[in-house]
């Protein structure tokens, strides 16, 4: 489907540009490997990614950009260390970048050649890898085409792996090539059709949502007494309806030990109402943390935060919130509960469900539930409430 969707894009760019594009190909299959069965990827399914089987995949990712320096430049210990920890805390999503010059320096031949391992150790923790192909590519020459070609021949081999075109494309640290849509769905064309391809985050515009998901960078936003980023979220319900596909939270606001306006938050409730959030409009879930960047382990502030945002993941789950439902924001809450004494709510709704986000509740806040609904349960974190509500049996 990506190949259809691909082709219709590059045959309307070609209508506007007198250059002639190239054309995505099949991939050629070798006689050696054509006895093999064809590694299976997660897809996508509406919204959401499912497994090869069918079965849901719970995104649950974490920024860990420098696991392939690591092992690039031998230190695949500390690699390995963090794969272990990230799995033993139900993370399902590890997401690296394979060049880098600012962060640390990471050559494109090392990265590439490091991704083999890294995809093995993964998928020994049952993690699956977002392969970030292009970063700092301002200031760091690299033949886009080969390298991002090499890249989607690797992940075609290993069924735990994704890649994102990249990061941040449109970003003063990319070269200008990649601030065009129409070099991204080339480049995507390159990765075979069984990988699951991003562009690169899409705020810079609709077309760069264009790939099998999207992923978005939200704003930093830490006014409203730092709870500016949680409620900047709820923009994302209207992302996922509008390009229905999955759409990544891949780089929210980081947690770190000090609070940085506008950068970086140190606040475990806001982590909490954030993870729950980011789920109620629809969204996948991603931790970004100081450390993160250097693939390092949390610590401190940072663990905590971790601790909250996994626990409010954990009763999502447990309240069984729809992604069928529709998202409810201002007014429309209104229209089903008044809530009093919390900084905002949000819903989801379905014809015989309601499901209540209460953001930063404060000891006497109340919420009166309006006809026909009625209360059937409620769960809590610091920092975020959620609460169902029941359609009530008509009276005969």
């Amino acid at each position: 489907m990506r190949f259809l969707f691909i082709g219709t894009l590059i045959l309307a760019i070609l209508a506007c540009n007198s250059s002639p594009q190239p054309v995505r190909e099949p991939q050629a299959v070798p006689a050696s490997a054509s006895a093999q069965p064809p590694v299976q990827h997660l897809r996508t399914q509406g919204t959401v990614f499912v497994r090869p089987d069918g079965s849901p995949f719970e995104w649950r990712g974490i920024s860990a950009f420098a696991l392939l320096e690591q092992i690039a430049h031998g230190r695949s210990a500390e690699a390995e260390a963090y794969l272990t920890w990230a799995a033993s805390q139900r993370v399902t999503v590890v997401r690296v970048l394979v060049m880098a010059q600012h962060l640390f320096q990471l050559s494109p031949a090392d990265g590439r050649t490091a991704l083999p391992r890294l995809l093995e150790l993964a998928a020994a923790r049952n993690l699956h890898v977002e392969i970030v192909a292009l970063a700092d590519t301002g200031s760091m020459p690299v033949e886009f085409e080969p390298h991002v070609k090499e890249v989607g021949a690797v992940a075609a081999r290993y069924p735990n792996s994704l890649v994102e075109i990249a990061n941040e494309p449109a970003h003063p640290t990319q070269d200008v090539k990649l601030h065009r849509a129409d070099s991204l769905i080339l480049l995507a064309s390159l990765v075979p059709e069984a990988v699951p391809v991003a562009f690169g985050s899409a705020e810079y515009g609709d077309d760069f949502a264009a790939g099998d998901y999207a992923t978005y960078h939200f704003p930093r936003d830490t006014g409203d007494e730092g709870w500016g980023h949680v409620r900047k979220l709820t923009s994302g319900a209207s992302l996922v309806e509008r390009w229905h596909k999955p759409v990544v939270s891949d780089e929210p606001i980081g947690a770190a030990a000090q609070f940085v306006a506008g950068r970086r938050d140190d606040d475990p409730r806001r982590f909490a109402a954030a993870a729950l959030m980011t789920r109620f409009a629809g969204l996948q879930p991603t931790f970004h943390y100081e450390g993160g960047l250097l693939a390092k382990q949390p610590a401190g502030r940072e663990r905590d935060a971790l601790a909250a945002w996994s626990a409010a993941l954990d009763i999502f789950n447990e309240a069984r919130v729809s992604s069928d439902g529709t998202f409810l924001a201002d007014d429309r809450v209104s229209s089903i509960a008044e809530v009093r004494g919390a900084r905002a709510a949000v819903a989801r709704a379905t014809d015989r469900e309601v499901w209540l986000l209460i953001l930063d509740p404060g000891a006497a806040h109340s919420v009166v539930w309006k006809a026909p609904w009625r209360a059937e349960g409620e769960w809590q974190v610091p920092g975020a409430r959620v609460m169902r509500a029941m359609l009530e049996a008509r009276r005969p």
